[in-house]
């Protein structure tokens, strides 16, 4: 049995509860921001994230899933990681080039 006492319960469901937290507000800062791909990207790049941390707090969770398994996690994390600097990078370099226009 996964719950062995009140006190595991608790964890995992203030887990799920903080991670429904989180989605909720990462949900409004992404409606609030369409067209933006830097915050769009980084909203669902850290919502990813967190989407496992209930998971990592259940007692014998990961005893008994193989490593691999969390493998395309990972990457897929990596992978948005990436991209939300590849957003951050080119507005940069638009400012850059704004910048460089309104001096001149």
């Amino acid at each position: 049995m996964i719950f062995s006492n009140a006190s595991t319960a608790g964890a995992i469901i203030s887990g799920f509860g903080v991670m429904a937290g989180y989605l909720l507000y990462f949900w409004r800062v992404f409606r609030s921001n369409p067209g933006n791909k830097l915050v769009e990207c980084g909203t669902i790049t850290v919502a990813v994230f967190l989407a496992l941390v209930p998971f990592s707090r259940i007692p014998g969770f990961t005893d008994h899933i193989p490593d691999w398994i969390f493998m395309p996690y990972i990457f897929l994390v990596v992978l948005l990681c990436f991209t939300t600097l590849f957003f951050l990078a080119q507005r940069i370099w638009r400012a850059l080039i704004r910048g460089a226009k309104h001096s001149s």
